[in-house]
């Protein structure tokens, strides 16, 4: 068993998200991965997809989660289910930071755009 602590849990700066990988085959859980993210105000995720499920637990702000041409919102106490392929994207629309637990079942996560484009991941 690992125990780890958020705070030496590397973070990942991009503009307007930040990002840590608390979980991951990197760390030897073979079978899914965990991440933190906070967004901040305006910020917004790629539109992107995954080929596995996602379980997405919003824990604090606002925002809207687009998806299927829909525009579903979010914000601390949403627990959104994404299916695998299923072509998503996250959008702070509040004046607070967006923060959010999202899990994957499938380790580690290739990301593609919506045009099947491989997203790197920086993390």
């Amino acid at each position: 068993m690992q125990v780890r602590h958020l705070h030496t849990i590397p973070a990942v700066e991009l503009p307007g998200i930040t990002h840590q990988t608390l979980a991951s085959r990197a760390g030897q859980i073979g079978s899914f991965e965990v991440w933190q993210q906070s967004l901040s105000p305006g910020a917004v995720t790629p539109l992107h997809r995954h080929d596995c499920e996602e379980v997405i637990i919003f824990t604090g702000g606002t925002g809207i989660m687009r998806h299927d041409g829909q525009d579903t919102p979010c914000g601390a106490g949403t627990v959104l289910l994404c299916q695998p392929n299923e072509l998503h994207q996250i959008l702070n629309t509040g004046s607070a930071v967006l923060t959010l637990y999202g899990i994957l079942a499938l380790s580690p996560v290739p990301v593609v755009d919506e045009h099947g484009e491989a997203i790197p991941l920086p993390w």
